[in-house]
């Protein structure tokens, strides 16, 4: 029974947060570095914006169901730098504390058809590599760019979503 209510809670839970995430890619190729060293530029892109949009939906699943993130990416910066070696004949990403990982956006939370905050962020990590979760142990695609994203939106997209619940409860109350 103690089973039942649990898998009822989670679903309920579950339920009850499924925003939406939309994401643009401006002009990459400006971008600071996206480079890959085995893959073509083509193939390469649509498996690096496809990695990033599902890192934000995923995200996005936090928000209430009625709120929307959109997001405009204007530059990015890979963790590490591609460079030729010798002694493997090809091109590999050498990632080093001097390599950190970067990626600036434009943003905008709305609920509905209300425009609930906007701005225009740059995050970057130039302590990546000493911090916990090591990249060694997981099997993630850009942990480490998806690491900052995370931050970012736990700090202060949930914060700034919480305040407008708050505020709308108080409203309502009044």
């Amino acid at each position: 029974m103690s089973q039942l209510i649990l898998v009822t809670c989670l679903i309920f839970i579950s339920a009850t947060h499924a925003g939406t995430a939309s994401v643009e890619w401006q002009d990459p190729d400006s971008y600071l570095d996206i480079r890959h060293s085995n893959s073509g530029k083509l193939q390469f892109r649509k498996s690096l914006f496809n990695q990033f949009e599902k890192h934000f939906s995923k995200l996005a699943q936090d928000l209430p169901d009625d709120v929307e993130l959109k997001i405009k990416v204007t530059n990015l910066n890979l963790a590490g730098d591609v460079r030729y070696s010798f002694a493997m004949h090809r091109e590999i990403r050498i990632v080093k504390h001097t390599y950190w990982p970067m990626i600036e956006f434009e943003y905008q939370l709305n609920k509905g058809n209300q425009l609930i905050t906007s701005d225009t962020v740059k995050l970057k990590d130039m302590f990546f590599m000493d911090r916990g979760g090591s990249f060694r142990l997981s099997h993630d695609s850009y942990f480490y760019e998806k690491r900052i994203l995370t931050d970012w939106f736990d700090k202060t997209l949930q914060v700034m979503v919480a305040e407008q619940h708050d505020l709308e409860l108080e409203q309502s109350s009044d």
